[in-house]
């Protein structure tokens, strides 16, 4: 199984999004809160909705729309979204290379958060989505 890509805490109310367009699935979604819907779209902000899922309402409850989520089932783990040059806050790593706090954890350069730990974001990635592919367009 390869890895997939994590989006971690550094993300939390970034308005980077280039990550939504380097990504060959379409599988970095936002929450549209008021629906209770998770939507990823082809291009950020182009409201052309790639998939859609119903979000878990407890997963969403922590950070909301405050973040994007990849879902792991569709992801794979090609890596494009976790350059720096795409990510420039450093939330993105794959599942394999996810720092877990320790001393001598490997972080992102810009990540702001080195020395947390960050699997807490790979349990949630898999969490939020509470079902199948529900639509697309």
């Amino acid at each position: 199984m390869s890895s997939v890509a994590v989006i971690t805490e550094a993300c939390l109310d970034s308005n980077e999004q280039a990550c939504v367009d380097v990504c060959p699935v379409h599988c970095i979604y936002r929450l549209d809160s008021v629906h209770g819907e998770l939507f990823a779209e082809v291009l950020a902000g182009s409201g052309e909705v790639a998939h859609r899922h119903k979000a878990d309402p407890d997963a969403a409850g922590l950070f909301g729309a405050a973040i994007l989520y990849v879902n792991a089932d569709e992801c794979t783990g090609c890596g494009a979204c976790c350059h720096l040059d795409v990510c420039p806050s450093g939330a993105i790593y794959l599942e394999d290379r996810l720092p877990d706090g320790r001393p001598g954890a490997r972080y992102n350069s810009r990540d702001r958060y080195k020395g947390h730990d960050h699997t807490y974001f790979a349990i949630l990635g898999r969490t939020i989505f509470a079902d199948g592919l529900a639509g697309g367009s």
